[in-house]
């Protein structure tokens, strides 16, 4: 049932952050037809993707001026709800803020929610947090219906960097190329996505028709429409694999065993994390294994 109360929803975050947010503002989405989203001017770009029509409040999370000006815009609108889906530090000072000055309802962990989620699983993986969250306000997750699957390219998706802050997530490179290597004696090509902060090993990629090098030139529709054609996705823990995820794309995951591989984990159906203390010591031998059960 569709609602027109006012909604605010605060997102800021990094990308990987922003991803794994979608299926919570979906289901927003889903309830209330007035949507404003509070978030910074990368966060914006990522949430364009979302088919969800909403307002900006821009918060690019400058000096304590602009904050201000962005709290008082905030508390001018007079939402009903707002809900805090970064539940960050900073946030719960935007709703200790909102909870002296305004009468909105406000949804979120921080202290300061009236409508508060306290977690019992610490745990618990990001989005189940963001679903039993929106559970307080009867925002619930629609049901997963089973669509017949689509008919598969001959390809998959390798995704081998990381951002700069993120480079001890990565697999080591060498392994990527023989995994490639492997795939194109089978005849199975291997499309190579990574953005900037992958120029480092861009000229590592080997040569050949069933290698496509996109590292640096594979927007995010582009990314969309080769990943819904894979048999399956081997990444490091980036972004793009919390993106691709979010397609319901089966992803082999590669990841330090910490706490980030069972909170940061794809969520896709079928999807696998192959897990170490240390990324870069999970065998080649262990990811074909997986691998080969897809293709």
């Amino acid at each position: 049932m569709i609602s027109n109360k006012k909604i605010l929803i605060i997102k800021h975050g990094a990308l990987g952050d922003i991803f794994m947010s979608f299926k919570a503002i979906k289901s927003i989405s889903n309830c209330y037809s007035n949507i404003t989203i509070c978030s910074t001017n990368s966060g914006f770009k990522a949430l364009k993707m979302l088919d969800v029509k909403f307002e900006k409040i821009f918060d690019n999370r400058g000096n304590l001026y602009e904050t201000f000006l962005v709290l008082k815009k905030i508390i001018s609108k007079k939402f009903d709800i707002v809900i805090d889906l970064q539940n960050s530090k900073r946030s719960s000072m935007y709703l200790c803020f909102l909870k002296i000055f305004c009468s909105s309802e406000l949804n979120g962990t921080s202290f300061f929610a009236n409508k508060r989620y306290i977690k019992k699983n610490l745990n618990e993986h990001v989005t189940k947090g963001l679903e039993n969250q929106l559970k307080m306000i009867n925002v619930l997750s629609p049901k997963k219906t089973i669509t017949p699957s689509k008919s598969k390219s001959n390809h998959v998706v390798i995704i081998p960097g990381s951002s700069l802050k993120g480079k001890h997530k990565r697999w080591p490179i060498l392994n990527f190329i023989e995994l490639m290597n492997y795939l194109a004696q089978k005849k199975i090509t291997s499309y190579v996505i990574g953005g900037k902060d992958e120029k480092d090993i861009v000229t590592l990629i080997p040569n050949n028709k069933y290698i496509i090098n996109l590292i640096n030139k594979s927007p995010w529709d582009k990314v969309k429409k080769i990943s819904l054609k894979s048999k399956i996705i081997i990444s490091n823990d980036t972004s793009a694999m919390h993106y691709i995820s979010n397609l319901d794309v089966p992803v082999i995951a590669l990841m330090n065993d910490d706490i980030y591989a069972i909170r940061n984990s794809p969520r896709s159906i079928s999807s696998v994390v192959l897990k170490n203390k240390n990324v870069k010591n999970i065998s080649l031998k262990k990811v074909i294994n997986e691998v080969n059960k897809f293709i």
